[in-house]
């Protein structure tokens, strides 16, 4: 199917090669078309910088930004505190606060040369979960986020198996 797109962006994310599919392009263009749109990538703050794995992500901001709609930069300030499994041979080691805001910092900055951040309606935003996952605690967690999750699931990913099967630990 060859789709004619009214929006600035999904032209450009067509023209680019950015954008090969779409479960409804026309639901999608009707709503960039209708106004300013938000999207947002996360990000987590396990190093000082993004490695080039990230540019798709950060360059589909930038031309979310240029074609008039809201980017958001969501850092994973709470989730760098817990550890990430997925995809790895070992465990990622736990970072200090001091660690992880020094990484969204120096994360800002790359940021910083592609996006442009203010409070007007098209500007950038940069949210950091920390904001609302440090002040969870535990029971509150279980009860209302910790249902949401099947261990059989879990189990079920590869990355997950790779690890039991070897000894290593998970973190949640």
């Amino acid at each position: 199917m060859t789709y004619h797109p009214k929006s600035d962006f999904i032209r450009v994310m067509m023209e680019r090669g950015f954008l090969a599919d779409c479960t409804d392009y026309q639901g999608f263009d009707d709503a960039l078309s209708a106004g300013v749109v938000p999207g947002y990538i996360g990000f987590d703050a396990t190093a000082k910088s993004l490695h080039v794995g990230s540019l798709i992500q950060i360059m589909t901001l930038r031309w979310l930004q240029k074609t008039g709609h809201k980017p958001i930069t969501l850092m994973g300030g709470g989730t760098t505190k817990v550890g990430d499994p997925s995809f790895r041979a070992d465990e990622r080691p736990l970072l200090t606060p001091a660690q992880i805001d020094a990484n969204i910092d120096g994360i800002k900055q790359v940021f910083a040369k592609y996006l442009s951040y203010g409070d007007g309606p098209t500007d950038a935003m940069m949210i950091n979960n920390a904001e609302w996952l440090d002040s969870l605690n535990y029971l509150d967690f279980l009860r209302d986020i910790g249902r949401h999750f099947s261990v059989n699931r879990m189990l079920s990913f590869e990355s997950v198996k790779s690890r039991l099967d070897r000894e290593q630990s998970l973190s949640f």
